[in-house]
């Protein structure tokens, strides 16, 4: 039997993952398989999602699969398919990604498509749509809205990103989400608009989003970090990736989000080089490459420091 396809949109940030984590969790009561799609060449979402227990999973990174890895993502789902038969394949875009595309992709292929679910963060919706008119694409083609970040939002911030929700999609049910919690089954609907949207192949070049990666084998001075991306140009929207600060023995998950930073400790199943890995992504991101890079590498321990830190880190 042909799986059914879930997609799950939503704009840099919104909590695509943690959904889907929060997802994996609870059982998503049925045989599950994932592709994740991230717009840059280093996939984080990933390991992440792995660390909530993933069922089998291909990564695509470098590109949008609506658009530029879109053939990728038909030969991902014919790969899932004869390695474990799944019943459901959940798909979580990039953040820049328009549904049009990959919704005309799935029809084409002859695959049976279930809803769209589109994440929007109660506390970062207005700064979305102001990023980017593909976040108002994202959420007009969705069948389901999920609200996220609700525990971090004020009940005005809530009430406020509802009603604008209200205002882009009237046909869509909307679901207040905590950490990504909600009942699995919600994200297992049919796809219930009347039209698909229309494809948009050149939306990259519409707001001019680029991403490059950042490296770094040297553990951080958490201080100068936080401070460093509290300073951040607004060109760079969105960052992620996994970093080691000298006041801890275990990495932090990093994400940044408009200006928002979250640094979330864990726990690796082995250590991990390099030790930093980040993925930077906005308007003209590229060009700021050479400057961001020598901030980051600014942000390294001494010598000294992180010598007596490997040494520690090398004993656990």
């Amino acid at each position: 039997m042909t799986p059914r396809i879930t997609i799950v949109t939503g704009f840099l940030g919104s909590g695509k993952t943690t959904l889907l984590r929060a997802l994996l969790e609870r059982g998503a009561g049925r045989r599950m398989a994932l592709v994740v799609n991230e717009i840059g060449q280093a996939g984080f979402d990933g390991p992440s999602l792995g660390r909530a227990g993933a069922p089998p999973m291909v990564e695509l990174t470098g590109g949008c699969i609506c658009c530029a890895a879109g053939s990728d993502f038909l030969v991902a789902v014919e790969e899932l398919i004869a390695m474990t038969d799944p019943e459901q394949i959940v798909v979580e875009t990039t953040g820049l990604a328009e549904p049009g595309g990959m919704i005309r992709q799935a029809r084409a292929a002859g695959l049976p498509l279930d809803a769209v679910v589109a994440v929007a963060a109660a506390d970062g919706l207005d700064g979305a749509l102001a990023a980017s008119p593909v976040a108002a694409w994202q959420l007009r083609a969705a069948d389901l809205l999920v609200l996220s970040r609700v525990d971090l939002a004020s009940p005005e911030a809530i009430a406020g990103a509802e009603a604008r929700l209200r205002e882009l999609n009237p046909r869509a049910p909307i679901i207040r989400a905590a950490m990504g919690a909600i009942d699995p089954q919600l994200l297992f609907g049919p796809r219930l608009a009347p039209d698909d949207p229309d494809a948009a192949p050149d939306h990259l070049h519409l707001d001019g989003f680029g991403s490059f990666v950042w490296e770094g084998d040297t553990p951080l001075r958490r201080a100068a970090l936080v401070e460093l991306m509290s300073s951040l140009s607004p060109q760079i929207y969105r960052a992620k990736g996994v970093i080691h600060c000298g006041d801890a023995p275990w990495p932090d998950e990093l994400h940044y989000v408009g200006g928002r930073l979250e640094l979330t400790p864990f726990r690796p199943r082995e250590p991990t080089r390099p030790l930093n890995r980040l993925v930077l992504i906005g308007a003209g991101a590229e060009g700021m490459r050479g400057k961001v890079c020598a901030m980051l590498d600014g942000c390294a321990e001494g010598e000294a420091r992180a010598a007596a830190w490997e040494a520690r880190y090398r004993e656990l």
